[in-house]
């Protein structure tokens, strides 16, 4: 296996680790998770902190997150499409909020604000819509960022978990009813 090939495999084994074990996960669980010997781990990342560090780094990065949500296909039904970018929305902050807290991280994620890109990301997916909603568009992405933090917050929903399909009807429609 290349070098970059094994350097990655080691990264995807270690996410699922901490998720379970936090950051007392040990070198050699992540080694026979990874399929690797533990001096491999040494000799690709160093240390067991630096490779931690990495794997939340590459978990923490947006672009796989992006990248689902350009999948969406545009001419969707509404609906549709608002479930998608939900279900999309709420894997990522599940993810994130559970790796913060198995590491003990406080406050937001590291790294720049990158909302704007979620924000044109969503914008493109729901453009021939701009008809039928009553809010611009960028106000209706952080909406339905703002739902879909929250029910991530699993104190929050814990007494009624909310599925995707019911959070998008509730995005479209509110609690008055249908309207469009």
């Amino acid at each position: 296996m290349a070098p970059d090939d094994r350097r990655e495999s080691i990264l995807m084994a270690v996410i699922p680790l901490i998720l379970a074990h936090g950051s007392g996960i040990t070198t050699r669980q992540i080694a026979e998770s990874a399929g690797v010997a533990e001096g491999t781990l040494f000799r690709a990342f160093g240390d067991k902190e630096t490779l931690i560090n990495a794997a939340v780094e590459r978990f923490l990065d947006p672009e796989a997150f992006r990248a689902g949500l350009r999948l969406i296909d545009p001419n969707a039904p509404l609906d549709e499409k608002v479930r998608d970018i939900l279900i999309h929305l709420r894997a990522r902050f599940t993810g994130i909020m559970g790796v913060m807290s198995a590491i003990g991280l406080k406050g937001p994620p590291p790294g720049p604000d990158r909302s704007g890109e979620f924000v044109e990301i969503v914008s493109d997916v729901l453009a021939s819509e701009t008809e039928r909603l009553r809010i611009p568009i960028e106000q209706a992405a952080f909406l339905i960022r703002l739902v879909a933090f929250g029910v991530s917050i699993e104190s929050f929903n814990h007494s009624h978990p909310f599925d995707s399909d019911e959070l998008a009807q509730f995005v479209l429609y509110g609690i008055a009813g249908k309207e469009l």
